[in-house]
């Protein structure tokens, strides 16, 4: 491994993360790394190409989280609750991805668009096709699948105010456990009422 280039990509997804691939230098990028700028453009050519590196190794990561679980996926209840804990688990574990995401949503690093087609959109086409034949009405999956993508980024990004006025607090973009719970057992419900997926018991033999 290439400890120099290690760094620098640790060093430019945190910046990446926080101002955006628009607001940050390759001096930033340096400094945070603790070297001169010549041993960034040694490694990386351009900014852009360092984006996409780690834009790279964030898709790659996502998917390594749930990839088990995908690949034996029966289309029931616990299926995707276990499917949601490890998706709600890996950002929860890695507030930077959720950065990088929400920098890109509001039109950061718009020369780069492709990155989203290439690394992710394979991956969603292929598990919505595994759901289709098991919810009720797969008219809307589409918009389900991406309802429960846009409620756990804004969960992470933004918090919840209550009804009573009271506001979850955050240590950075980290939820706290006890949110993270409460959290936790919301998605479940939203994606039972969503998807309507049968019980384990109820599922048809494979």
């Amino acid at each position: 491994m290439d400890t120099e280039r290690e760094k620098i990509v640790q060093a430019a997804t945190q910046l990446f993360a926080a101002l955006g691939l628009d607001a940050t230098t390759t001096e930033q990028i340096a400094g945070s790394a603790g070297m001169e700028t010549a041993a960034v453009r040694h490694h990386f050519t351009s900014n852009v190409e360092l984006y996409r590196e780690v834009m790279r190794r964030t898709a790659e990561a996502e998917w390594e989280a749930v990839e088990d679980i995908v690949a034996g996926f029966t289309p029931t209840r616990q299926a995707l609750d276990r499917l949601l804990d490890e998706y709600l688990d890996f950002y929860a574990r890695n507030p930077d991805v959720v950065g990088l995401w929400q920098q890109r949503y509001i039109g950061d690093a718009g020369d780069t668009a492709d990155l989203f087609e290439r690394h992710s959109v394979p991956r969603i086409v292929s598990f919505a096709n595994v759901l289709r034949d098991a919810v009720p009405d797969p008219v809307h999956l589409d918009y389900v699948l991406w309802t429960i993508r846009w409620v756990v980024m804004g969960f992470f990004a933004q918090g919840v105010v209550h009804a009573n006025g009271r506001v979850e607090q955050r240590e950075g973009r980290l939820a706290l456990d006890s949110d993270l719970s409460k959290f936790r057992e919301y998605l479940h419900y939203l994606a039972r009422r969503l998807l309507d997926l049968p019980d384990e018991r109820d599922a048809p033999a494979r």
